[in-house]
């Protein structure tokens, strides 16, 4: 399932492989955060919000380091020529590749925390369509990264086994290239190259060359559970992006709703203004007329008296 899976959403992401995170080009109606009796405690979660994306931020700088070195040492074990110098440099790459898996596992944790503090529901939906959007960013680097780190193990795989094929054919130059393959994935390897000691006439040579050849495998091997692994971390991001678009959608689809609702209510309260405003104009219009016909009523009495 990684694999395939993994190639899938590979060329996806191939399509669109934008790395940067733009942390602070939201809509700005997506910018503020709830108020009201829970206002400080929307600003404390926020906050914690920001320092967990630091925290993972940080942690991303670290694993882009060591892959750098990482492909140093690829390099240096691809290129040593004595025994103790490849020893020693699959002992430092080693350690750094534990030190990263460690890394990229907290990296993912942490992820699946921030997306569980953005689906909330106590969280107020603008602020929690800020934090998506910053998370899912964060995700899809985090994506990039290690398709970038699959990549360079495969490569590294795939020199590793050039690398042996002509170190087989030192001990046999007549083996074909289907014998070299079958024989450096053989889980049988070791009786196949002890075979093909057997059956040279440079026994110094290709004693030599079994040892290596052995010890090289062995590293495939490890380097190949490795790319299983990153290919099945790649395919988990992958989905986990594309849920939080869907819940990023959902939240959005939630706030447009909102927003209609608030506009048709101020359309009311506008229309209940124009109403108020016309009822009152037509009573100080009704009471100018009774103020007329009362001051006409008086000055017709005042008159009728005075004539009498």
């Amino acid at each position: 399932m990684g694999r395939d899976r993994f190639n899938e959403l590979q060329g996806d992401y191939g399509e669109n492989n934008d790395t940067s995170i733009e942390l602070g080009a939201f809509d700005a109606r997506h910018a503020g955060y709830g108020g009201g009796d829970g206002g400080d405690a929307d600003q404390q979660a926020g906050g914690q919000f920001f320092q967990m994306l630091d925290a993972v931020k940080g942690q991303m700088e670290a694993i882009e380091e060591n892959i750098k070195q990482v492909a140093y040492w690829h390099e240096q074990a691809l290129e040593a020529t004595s025994e103790h110098k490849y020893h020693q440099v699959i002992f430092d790459r080693d350690n750094l590749v534990s030190e990263m898996d460690g890394l990229i596992s907290e990296v993912k944790q942490s992820l699946d925390a921030l997306a569980q503090t953005v689906n909330d529901p106590r969280t107020p939906k603008s602020q929690r369509v800020a934090q998506a959007t910053r998370q899912q960013n964060l995700a899809k680097k985090f994506s990039e990264q290690l398709q970038r780190y699959h990549q360079m193990e495969y490569q590294y795989s795939k020199r590793n086994r050039e690398r042996l094929g002509r170190q087989y054919r030192i001990a046999r130059p007549d083996a074909t290239d289907e014998e070299v393959a079958s024989a450096i994935d053989s889980d049988q390897a070791g009786q196949v190259f002890a075979q093909s000691v057997m059956n040279t006439s440079k026994q110094h040579e290709a004693r030599r060359v079994l040892r290596d050849v052995e010890e090289r495998q062995a590293d495939i091997k490890k380097i190949e559970q490795t790319i299983s692994r990153l290919a099945e971390m790649f395919v988990e991001v992958s989905e986990m992006v594309n849920r939080q678009q869907e819940a990023i959608d959902s939240i959005e689809d939630a706030v447009e709703d909102t927003h209609g609702h608030v506009e048709s209510a101020q359309k009311e309260v506008k229309q209940a203004i124009v109403w108020r405003i016309k009822a009152r104009k037509k009573m100080w219009i009704a009471l100018l007329i009774l103020i007329i016909l009362i001051v006409i009523i008086v000055v017709i009495v005042y008159f009728t008296v005075i004539k009498k």
